[in-house]
């Protein structure tokens, strides 16, 4: 998958996760966003790539009220 198709799936489904009150309030993106965020997008994508990929152009898709976890950046 290149970066550009990951990256249109990340502004695809970042809104659902980000939305979803199980995971969180939405005002930080933690570990758990980030799982559920990679398993969707392979899903969707129909194969699976390394979720440290997504983490870090995840990063560039937050919004800006939305802080990330130490643990999902680091």
């Amino acid at each position: 998958m290149s970066v550009v198709e990951l990256d249109v799936l990340i502004d695809r489904l970042l809104p659902q996760i980000l939305a979803d009150r199980e995971l969180g309030d939405g005002r930080i993106f933690t570990r758990l966003h980030l799982n559920h965020l990679w398993a969707l997008s392979c899903l969707h994508a129909g194969e699976c790539f390394d979720e440290e990929i997504l983490a870090r152009q995840v990063a560039n898709h937050l919004p800006p009220r939305v802080l990330m976890s130490r643990e999902v950046g680091a």
